[in-house]
């Protein structure tokens, strides 16, 4: 038996998913509470389960699908692109929110305490609110494990009514380290990256264009408090990151320690008939964990044993 990869979204934690296709750039529509979502997922080197073969290939600009038939429009590949994992959304709220209530983060449904070692995902987490992201809150030893951070500075890139057709790439070819710049956004932008938050209707904020910039900006929360994301504008969203590996049925996940360093660990150790999924979400308020606050967004990665 093989673990392979099934992702799927929706508005909840349990009905109506949609199996996602992969690498593709074939976005699904999710239609929620606080707003319409549009979703595009990229992992590298993906080798999803059957649900997948179909539609879904196994990198960004494949011509044929993992079970060998043709695509018709192959996606753009992109040389620049580094990241495990990408997640495109297109957000489209239905009522005014403010930027220190929409969250962004992974949760569990199930606890992780007795497969997991949770004293080294707690170091983790230690790091990564001390030197990175101060609102990053979480709980790892409860019975619904979770992390959440503010949207405005988890994503990688954001940007209003954005019309292009292919994603941002943060990071230059043959860079230092570049792995880490394309994760963080940490990186010098050329015109293709700059962001326009700062034309937000009625924004009293000078936001920095640059992703890297805009992340510190708002991990000040009264900045957040003063940011609204609004009914009349579409919001593009993106997040990349290298701290989760997934490639050809092979699961790990990178905790950051001191010296730009990491520890990873294999999934695939762990996972079971009970702990075996886990979910990027999008919501409204809800920093106390799952079940709190009103959900937007859900995208499960979920384990399927395959012959």
């Amino acid at each position: 038996m093989i673990k392979r990869l099934l992702i799927k979204a929706s508005n909840s934690y349990d009905a109506d998913y949609q199996v996602v296709p992969i690498n593709t750039r074939k976005p699904i529509d999710i239609d929620s509470d606080i707003g319409v979502f549009s979703l595009i997922v990229n992992v590298r080197n993906f080798d999803g389960c059957n649900e997948h073969r179909l539609n879904s290939t196994y990198n960004v600009g494949d011509e044929k699908f993992l079970d060998g038939s043709p695509v018709e429009d192959p996606a753009k590949e992109d040389p620049l692109y580094k990241a495990n994992l990408r997640l495109e959304v297109s957000f489209k709220p239905k009522r005014q929110i403010k930027g220190s209530e929409l969250l962004f983060g992974n949760d569990f449904t199930v606890p992780i305490k007795s497969y997991v070692p949770t004293s080294l995902l707690s170091t983790g987490l230690k790091f990564f609110t001390y030197f990175i992201n101060k609102t990053i809150k979480g709980e790892i030893y409860g019975d619904k494990p979770y992390l959440y951070g503010l949207a405005l500075n988890s994503f990688t890139y954001m940007s209003l009514n954005h019309e292009k057709k292919e994603p941002i790439t943060l990071g230059v070819k043959g860079s230092e380290n570049e792995e880490a710049k394309a994760s963080t956004g940490d990186d010098n932008c050329n015109s293709d990256c700059k962001e326009n938050l700062n034309s937000n209707e009625d924004n009293t904020l000078k936001i920095p264009s640059e992703p890297a910039q805009r992340k510190r900006f708002f991990n000040n929360v009264n900045h957040c408090e003063s940011f609204v994301f609004n009914d009349t504008t579409n919001y593009v969203l993106q997040f990349d990151t290298t701290y989760l590996k997934m490639a050809d049925s092979k699961y790990s996940v990178s905790i950051p320690t001191f010296g730009n360093r990491s520890f990873d660990i294999d999934v695939s150790n762990y996972a079971n008939d009970e702990l075996n999924n886990f979910n990027w979400v999008i919501k409204q308020g809800g920093y106390e964990g799952v079940g709190h606050g009103t959900l937007g967004l859900v995208v499960n990665f979920a384990l399927v044993n395959e012959d």
